[in-house]
Parts: structure tokens; C-alpha cells; sequence
């Protein structure tokens, strides 16, 4: 089949490809990422794999006995991969992110300290649903880690010569923007690859403001079409320093060169981020707190401003929840803008599923915040396995919210 004369299926003369590890790839020189030749990943940091350490909450109230955390969240310990950067030539981009080579295996932006985790994202993407597959096209065959791609009617692109590809898992999120791609701004200016063609999906207004805020000029941004094949001359492909949103100190220091330069010292403003406008809208009619209209209305009159995230621009984000000194908010997207807080704010993060709360606890704790958890109470006639409506004990949130400020330490 081809298409604009690319010859796409076959991509590189066979469709099977071997699911691999980016970390056991081939070790290279840092030089060799730009100038070609041999195809591997050139690792930044020295050892088998970073640790990092989260302290535990401050609370987690539970007044309607939910039982999400019965054992508390106390301190927790991150294995990450090292941070590398993989190059390879006569690449080809399929789906959110994933990378087929020319030698037939096909990896993605995100290494695995832990074989386990790696089989657990072997078996998700060997499902049918397009989005556990990530849009990949590639199925299981049953032979190991074999898989076949499924080409189907997806069109063809071709970028020549060095391209940075900058895309990830679930690219329309604006919360797994914030933790997966921005930080790979660090590793394109280490590199001095500010300037080289990055290949990503920045539709969305927000993204690509971020994008330039980290100094990366708009005309090399290329939208990442995950309808297409992508041919690449040379791929490089920085990878997801944060795999579980706990941020390590580069990217927490990127956040807080964004902070300096576009938002502002803390001023003892208090901020509830609201999800209301967004599920109205129909755009996000998912995690519903079905009484959210009362607590608004009591926090405000303690004092709180509402803030919508999704109908701001970033600048103002950025200001808003740097001006903080304490956010109270259900968990989503919008909570992500923890990361411009400036350390010590106080977190009150409700929560009404358990699924994600590694992610959210190690996310405030490499930022330095000072967090709580709040448990909302799921309606037992929502049968979706994630994202049900729920109801919050407004009496209870109120008096820990007031509690919690009386102990403030600014």
C-alpha cells in the first residue's frame, strides 16, 4: 500500500515488531544522538535506576467511612528508570507514541525500572480498545513479545533529517501534559536541540502557550497526527523523566523557572478548583460531585475564590496557583496546576476512587507541599468502573479546610 509514494505496509519489509525495553537498548555516546550513525539511548544519569522518597499526608478524613485508604498514606518510595534520551534512525511514529525501528522492535517514551510494570503495559496495549492499545496498531500475536501492526487506513508522513519527538500517553489530557511532556524540555536544552522540528500534540491552546513559555519557537512544532504513520529520518526521543508524576528535581526546577517568570509571590489567596463548569459543558461529564454547587458556595464564603482552570489561559493558571497558599479541589486536570504552587502551599485533595492517588501524593510531595486528602463518597447506582458521580460530607471538608488553615505556616 502507498501512500504520497510512501510505502507504509509493510513498514520496514515485515509488520513484526518485538516490544523492548527503551532502557536495554544499546548505550551511545551523547554526541552520536544528533550526528547519527549508531541508533541507542545516550543515559544522563549513572545506576540502574533513580529512587525517590514521598512523605505521607497530612490527614486523610474519611467522615462517610468509604474506606478508600483504610491503612492512611504514609511515606511511599519511587523506582524510576534513568533518564535517557533514544535515537534512531528510519524511525517510524505510530499511535500516542510508540517508536518502530528499523531492526523490528518497537518501544516508547517510558522506561521500566521493574519488569512487572513493563508486562503490566504489554498487557494493555495487547488489548482492542484503542485506548488501552494507545492507537498503536500493533497486536499481540501469542509468540512472546511479538506483535503485528495493523496498518489499516492510516495515511503516511515523512519528516526528514534529526526530529524530536516529544509525544506520550494520553496526549489529549492537560494534567499528563503538565507531568509527561513539559519536563522533556530539559533534556532538548541539554542537548541543544531547542530549535530542532519536535513532533507532538499541542492542538490545544494551553499546550502549545507551555510549549513556548519553555522556550521552544512555534514554527519548529509539528502536530503530532496520531491518524498517520510518521516516517522519521532520525528520531530522538527524550524520555518521561516522571513516569508516576512524582517530579524529580530537573523538572521541579522547570516548573519553578515557569513560576518566576510568569506568576507571582505567594499572597494568601484561596482557591477552590472547580470541575462544575467543565461536566456541565458535556465535555468532561465524568467524576461528577453531584453536590459541588452547595460547597461552593460555603467555601466562598470563607473566603475562597472559584477558579475553572480549563476556561483560563495558562498565564493566568500559572498566576492563580502561584499566588495560592492554599487549594482545595477534586482530583483532575485542573488539580495538575499544583506544580506552579510555590513549596509549602497547603493541598486539600478530595478523592473519590483510589486508582490514581500514587500519582497525586508523590506529585505534592516532590513539589513540597503540605497535602491532605479529602474522601468523597461514590453513588453506589453509578456502575462506571472509574469516574463515578460522588457526593463530599460539606460539614466535614469545611472543618478540616478551616482547621488546616489555623495551622499555617506562612
Amino acid at each position: 500500500m502507498a501512500v504520497d509514494g510512501i510505502d507504509i505496509m509493510p513498514v520496514h519489509g515485515t509488520n513484526t515488531y518485538e516490544a523492548t525495553n527503551p532502557v536495554d537498548l544499546p548505550r551511545i555516546e551523547r554526541a552520536a544522538v544528533i550526528s547519527g550513525g549508531a541508533n541507542g539511548i545516550y543515559v544522563e544519569s549513572a545506576g540502574p535506576h533513580r529512587t525517590f522518597h514521598r512523605y505521607g499526608a497530612e490527614f486523610v478524613d474519611d467522615p462517610d467511612q468509604v474506606g478508600l485508604f483504610s491503612g492512611g498514606i504514609g511515606p511511599g518510595v519511587y523506582w524510576y528508570p534513568p533518564v535517557y534520551t533514544a535515537a534512531i534512525g528510519d524511525a517510524a511514529l505510530v499511535g500516542y507514541r510508540t517508536i518502530l525501528t528499523p531492526d523490528h522492535k518497537f518501544f516508547t517514551d517510558e522506561g521500566y525500572a521493574e519488569e512487572e510494570v513493563f508486562q503490566h503495559q504489554l498487557d494493555r496495549i495487547s488489548a482492542l480498545d484503542a485506548f488501552a492499545n494507545e492507537r498503536s496498531g500493533l497486536r499481540a500475536t501469542g509468540n512472546g513479545r511479538l506483535f503485528e501492526l495493523d496498518a489499516g487506513s492510516r495515511s503516511a508522513k515523512q519528516i526528514g533529517g534529526n526530529a524530536v519527538v516529544l509525544c506520550s500517553d494520553e496526549p489529549f489530557s492537560y494534567g499528563s501534559f503538565l507531568f509527561r511532556i513539559v519536563p522533556k524540555v530539559v533534556a532538548l536544552r541539554d542537548l541543544g536541540l531547542v530549535g530542532t522540528p519536535c513532533i507532538v500534540f499541542a492542538g490545544p491552546a494551553p499546550f502549545m502557550d507551555l510549549l513556548k513559555m519553555c522556550g521552544l519557537p512555534e514554527e519548529t512544532i509539528v502536530q503530532h497526527d496520531m491518524n498517520a504513520i510518521t516516517r522519521i529520518g532520525r528520531a530522538i526521543v527524550p524520555c518521561m523523566r516522571n513516569p508516576h508524576a512524582y517530579l524529580d528535581p530537573e523538572s521541579c526546577q522547570l516548573y519553578a523557572e515557569l513560576r518566576a517568570a510568569y506568576g507571582s509571590p505567594r499572597t494568601g489567596r484561596k482557591i477552590y478548583v472547580s470541575r462544575l463548569g467543565l461536566n456541565l459543558s458535556g465535555r468532561g461529564a465524568s467524576r461528577i460531585m453531584t453536590n459541588e454547587l452547595e460547597l461552593i458556595a460555603r467555601l466562598e464564603a470563607m473566603g475562597f475564590e472559584t477558579v475553572e482552570p480549563e476556561s483560563l489561559s495558562v498565564r493566568d493558571q500559572i498566576m492563580a496557583f502561584s499566588s495560592a497558599s492554599i487549594v482545595v479541589g477534586p482530583s483532575g486536570s485542573g488539580l495538575f496546576n499544583v506544580m506552579f504552587c510555590h513549596p509549602g502551599t497547603k493541598i486539600v485533595d478530595i478523592q473519590s476512587e483510589p486508582h490514581w492517588i500514587y500519582s497525586y501524593t508523590g506529585m505534592y510531595s516532590s513539589l513540597q507541599l503540605e497535602y491532605g486528602i479529602f474522601i468523597g463518597k461514590p453513588d453506589p447506582e453509578d456502575t462506571k468502573p472509574v469516574h463515578r458521580r460522588f457526593t463530599v460530607n460539606i460539614d466535614a471538608l469545611v472543618d478540616r479546610v478551616r482547621t488546616f488553615m489555623a495551622e499555617a505556616r506562612w
